[in-house]
């Protein structure tokens, strides 16, 4: 079969005939795999002046010869070889260019033909679909081919979609240090398993500037000028994808071009050359490219999937078309559910009994608990954020009948060695203080919790100082205030997992006579405000100068000092961003690991768990990392002023319940919504439905 392009959003599947001639300075070829590129997507949406339909797409494909049985990819161009351009090694610039999957029929089909001249043999591999990557591979190293980038050079890449990504990962093995901007959240949660195994940094904006290269790998104008202002004096940058149709550019980047002497030079499309080379390159970077395929797909599927591939929000789709081909091994599946990637480090074997332990939550609730509380005597959503927490308890609890009977709010407490560098307005002798007025009641967290009559507890986990034997007091102290994490690592590996574990000791085992349905977390640290904001930076790849907020109240220019120290230390650790425990012993604080301890056991308990401000959320955030089935179990208290929350909350898929315009933290604004998550509670299983009440559902 073929797929035939008749008109815009026209991709029609057709009978091939297979017998039809085939002269000889032309192959044909049994295509196994065919990619779908984002340029056959555009074609199939808006067409192309000089396209004549019908036209099989495809030009990134990988197929085997009938007689020989010798496999190839295809180097798209077709020329006239006497040109200037083809006489002189440009050929890709021919003036008679002919391309496979545009001038004539390409691979969205069984079979293709194409120019013996077009063809580049391939070793026989495990993953022979991975070669569909050599097309824009060669296109990424003809684009490299006058930037000089070798080892140590700083590259900065604008747009993490595939290609972005391939050319992080081409000049990563080049021994260049490659950083990826993009812009979507999405887009770097899906790269994550990628940038896992590579050392390759993407984030959604940087700080950093003198960059020896820069990649514009998207149709933004906005990114082809930062890409400019990003480089060196006489820099270069590779012009790699065209800007979007009718898009301006000011002629300061022409200035700037001329003072900083910047070069600039255009990329089109690969030499045959570069497909060789990107041959061999796709064999030796298996794992890498893996890592960049959305799902292998059955050929009738193609035309749905034309409006996702033109997104952009995709990785690459494979089209399958091997199901009749024995080829000397197994075939990869001919069709992938696409998986949701969630960040997940390798679990250190002291976490897994209590990561294991953790179970996901009742997705299977969530459409009987949905309708419920849209039958209720009410119009659908009339009751605000209530009616997503009342189905989120349902979920969490396997019942349509939540309820909340005990509720518990853990304030944990410990120093940071950071204030040393003037990142609070306050010393760090007020931890000792405030906690001291947590034990005499006179805290707004005491009144908060005498208000909404729910237990207090808190919890020393390494404050500077010594407390009297207390009722209302844990001692879990894992050390006297962590190291200052601007010059070394805030603690050892070894004190981030003990802080976990006395956190997770704090809540203790599920035993149903005294199940705590929720619980609340709160903290207090004075420097604790820039321990999370590191913490979410590491996370999220946001700059802190986005994060950054005035904590306990700095001035203007203790805030610029904050978010100088928040650059330095994350520039000297470099933590990574899938590794919850590295992330908390580089940069993190010791109450930090105890409200993430308390995360996983309260999650593996089976109890709602209600952060509070910044630095309970990174907590949280750390959690997730390790385990991210404990996000079915979070609900976001309320919105902090301090920005670095949002990111943190958005990384986690969590709306706040509550907005109080509040900063305080100790966990005032968790004891709020915890008693609104009772009242929620209550609406799901008191309040009645219109069948019950006898009340015209039309209301």
């Amino acid at each position: 079969m073929k797929l035939s392009l008749l008109g815009p959003g026209k991709l029609q599947p057709e009978h091939v005939d297979i017998d039809s001639p085939c002269d000889s300075g032309n192959v044909r070829l049994k295509v196994c795999y065919c990619a779908i590129c984002r340029t056959d997507a555009k074609m199939w949406e808006q067409g192309h002046r000089d396209l004549v339909l019908p036209r099989v797409l495809g030009h990134e494909l990988v197929g085997i010869e009938a007689k020989s049985g010798d496999w190839y990819t295809v180097w798209p161009g077709q020329v006239c070889g006497t040109c200037w351009y083809c006489e002189h090694d440009r050929e890709n610039l021919c003036d008679a260019m002919r391309i496979t999957g545009f001038h004539h029929d390409g691979g969205f089909a069984d079979t293709v033909v194409v120019p013996k001249a077009s063809l580049v043999p391939v070793p026989v591999i495990g993953s022979p679909h991975l070669y569909c990557f050599a097309e824009p591979v060669a296109c990424i190293f003809n684009g490299f081919a006058n930037l000089s980038i070798g080892r140590g050079s700083k590259v900065i890449i604008y747009g993490g979609g595939v290609l972005g990504l391939l050319a992080a990962v081409v000049a990563r093995a080049m021994g260049a240090a490659p950083v990826v901007v993009e812009r979507s959240a999405e887009k770097i949660a899906k790269a994550q398993p990628l940038i896992e195994n590579t050392s390759i940094r993407i984030c959604k904006e940087t700080v950093e500037s003198d960059f020896d290269c820069g990649i514009n790998a998207c149709d933004s104008s906005v990114a082809f000028s930062l890409c400019l202002t990003k480089l060196r004096k006489g820099g270069r940058l590779a012009y790699f994808s065209g800007v979007s149709k009718k898009e301006e550019i000011g002629f300061n980047l022409l200035n700037l071009i001329h003072y900083k002497e910047l070069e600039v030079f255009g990329s089109y499309g690969p030499r045959r050359e570069h497909v060789v080379k990107a041959v061999a390159f796709c064999a030796s970077h298996q794992s890498q490219l893996a890592g960049l395929v959305e799902a292998i797909v059955f050929p009738e599927t193609v035309p749905s999937l034309m409006p996702e591939v033109l997104s952009g929000r995709s990785f690459k789709y494979i089209i399958d078309f091997n199901q009749s081909v024995s080829v000397g091994q197994k075939p990869a599946p001919a069709a992938v559910e696409r998986t949701v990637r969630r960040p997940r480090t390798t679990v250190p074997a002291q976490l897994k009994l209590l990561v294991e332990k953790v179970r996901p939550v009742a997705e299977d609730m969530r459409r009987s608990a949905e309708k419920k509380i849209d039958l209720k005597t009410k119009p659908l959503g009339a009751l605000g954020r209530i009616e997503p927490l009342a189905v989120a308890l349902s979920v969490m609890q396997h019942s349509l009948q939540p309820a909340i009977q005990q509720r518990r709010m853990f304030v944990f407490a410990g120093d940071h060695g950071i204030v040393e560098e003037g990142v609070s307005a306050y010393p760090s002798k007020v931890t000792v203080q405030m906690v001291e007025n947590f034990l005499a009641g006179g805290a707004a967290i005491n009144v908060f919790c005498n208000f909404y009559d729910i237990d207090l507890t808190v919890v020393d986990m390494g404050v500077k100082g010594s407390f009297a034997s207390h009722p209302l007091l844990i001692d879990k102290k894992v050390a006297a205030g962590t190291r200052n994490f601007a010059i070394e690592q805030a603690m050892s590996k070894d004190e981030a997992l003990l802080s976990i574990d006395y956190g997770a000791q704090v809540i203790g085992p599920r035993r149903e006579a005294s199940k705590m349905e929720i619980i609340g977390l709160g903290e207090m640290g004075i420097g604790n405000t820039t321990a999370a904001t590191a913490v979410i930076s590491a996370v999220t790849g946001i700059a802190p100068a986005q994060l950054a907020g005035r904590g306990t109240g700095v001035d203007n220019e203790g805030l610029q000092r904050k978010i100088e120290i928040l650059e330095k230390a994350l520039s000297l650790h470099r933590p990574n961003p899938a590794d919850g425990l590295e992330i908390l012993s580089k940069v993190g604080g010791f109450e930090l690991g105890g409200i993430c301890g308390a995360v996983l056991a309260a999650a593996g308990n089976g109890s709602c768990v209600v952060l509070d401000g910044i630095i309970s959320t990174a907590a949280g955030l750390l959690a997730y990392l390790l385990c991210p089935e404990v996000g079915g179990y979070l609900v976001a208290g309320h919105k902090s002023v301090e920005q670095g929350q949002q990111a943190a909350l958005e990384f986690m898929g969590l709306e706040p319940v509550l907005d109080m315009n509040m900063r305080l933290g100790e966990g005032t604004g968790a004891a709020m919504t915890m008693h609104i998550a009772e009242l929620a509670a209550r609406v799901m299983c008191d309040m009645a439905s219109f069948t019950e009440a006898g009340v015209d559902a039309q209301l």
